[in-house]
């Protein structure tokens, strides 16, 4: 289903984005554009979903600092008031779009009294409706009512479903290379990378138990940063930290992730982040993954990151690199740009233009000339 899955999102009053609709979007995508066009902004929306589903509207603007730090200055009362959400993954070969799993969500009244109304649907069948004052239904007929605070989201009860899974955890990964080599106290949380990739080394711990995984981060780092032979983690005896250890191929010293280049630590977080995902269901959004990497290796990566993404663990990228967009297909791009202080997306792929064209230029040179019509990536 990985090649013939894909989503509809539709996003609604959420700073640059005062209303956004982008149909067909892949399990693995790119989102490239200029500085200051509002790719961050969309990563930032789904993250603020991501939260409400998991920790409640309140948690969420609070993470995003405030009703006021999120409104578009678009649009004006009472539109800017309401915060609207909403995904569909549909199987392209599906005889009926009915087929279709779909969430919406809205939330009212967003600087005064918030309140969540959504609406979790599959194969045609309401599984999740929620109506402002009314009792939450959940599940197929007869169904059961639930009393769930209005702030608080009702997908945590829907887990069984695949969409609830994978909008419940939603991580950006803005990595930190100078945190992430730092070594990590005795209580980090080993379980999963978080997006500032500073528990990097109790995750390596973890992941140590893992063959096939330290495998694969073994052979992915020797292509992505040559000469590199082996990562270990290590308890040190002072202060019982868990930090990163390097071999470099011919050598038998082992180096602390302080001396390698951030570049090397910055692959090595999104290497195992992605890794991670491959277990659990979520979206993973990893902002400019070509920072401090070769443009071999980005090719490398970009590879991986596609070979690794699925329906149930959609990988989005954003991007301002030719080096990126190089090594895209047609439907993996999605051009940026802002026109009067809104955001604006497009699929490359929604033009004239097909693969076979691009046979000749390649796909980062109709890019850079704007002939993919979505704005110019500067």
């Amino acid at each position: 289903m990985a090649d013939r899955a894909h989503f509809d999102l539709t996003i609604s009053n959420y700073k640059s984005i005062a209303s956004l609709r982008i149909d067909g979007l892949r399990p693995f995508s790119v989102f490239a554009g200029p500085n200051g066009s509002g790719k961050s902004n969309f990563f930032d929306a789904l993250d603020f979903v991501g939260k409400v589903c998991r920790h409640g509207v309140e948690d969420a603007l609070r993470a995003h600092g405030g009703a006021d730090n999120i409104r578009s200055a678009k649009l004006y009362a009472p539109r800017n008031q309401h915060f609207a959400f909403g995904i569909k993954l549909l199987d392209e070969v599906a005889s009926n779009p009915a087929d279709a799993s779909s969430y919406d969500l809205q939330i009212r009244e967003l600087a005064t009294a918030p309140e969540i109304e959504e609406n979790l649907s599959v194969a045609g069948s309401s599984v999740l409706r929620r109506v402002p004052g009314k009792p939450v239904r959940i599940g197929r007929q007869p169904g059961m009512k639930l009393d769930i605070p209005p702030t608080m989201s009702a997908l945590l009860f829907c887990l069984d479903y695949p969409l609830a899974d994978l909008l419940t955890d939603i991580t950006i990964y803005r990595v930190d290379p100078r945190s992430a080599k730092e070594p990590d106290p005795s209580d980090a949380d080993p379980s999963k990378l978080n997006g500032r990739g500073n528990n990097l080394a109790a995750v390596l711990g973890r992941l140590e138990g893992d063959p096939e995984a330290q495998a694969l981060i073994r052979e992915w780092m020797a292509m992505v940063v040559p000469g590199v032979d082996a990562i270990q983690t290590t308890r040190q005896r002072l202060d019982q930290r868990t930090a990163v250890l390097f071999k470099e191929r011919g050598t038998k010293r082992r180096f602390p992730a302080g001396l390698m280049s951030d570049g090397t630590i910055y692959a090595l977080s999104l290497l195992v982040a992605v890794l991670e995902g491959r277990d659990r269901p979520g979206v993973t959004l990893i902002e400019e993954p070509e920072r401090g990497l070769h443009p071999a290796a980005i090719a490398e990566f970009v590879d991986f990151l596609r070979d690794s993404a699925r329906p149930e663990n959609p990988i989005w990228l954003t991007t301002h690199s030719e080096s990126i967009v190089r090594k895209l297909r047609l439907e993996e791009l999605v051009v940026v740009d802002k026109k009067a202080g809104r955001t604006r997306m497009k699929r490359a792929s929604s033009g004239n233009l097909e693969q076979a064209d691009l046979q000749v230029m390649g796909l980062e040179a109709a890019w850079l000339s704007n002939l993919l019509d979505g704005g110019v990536p500067w």
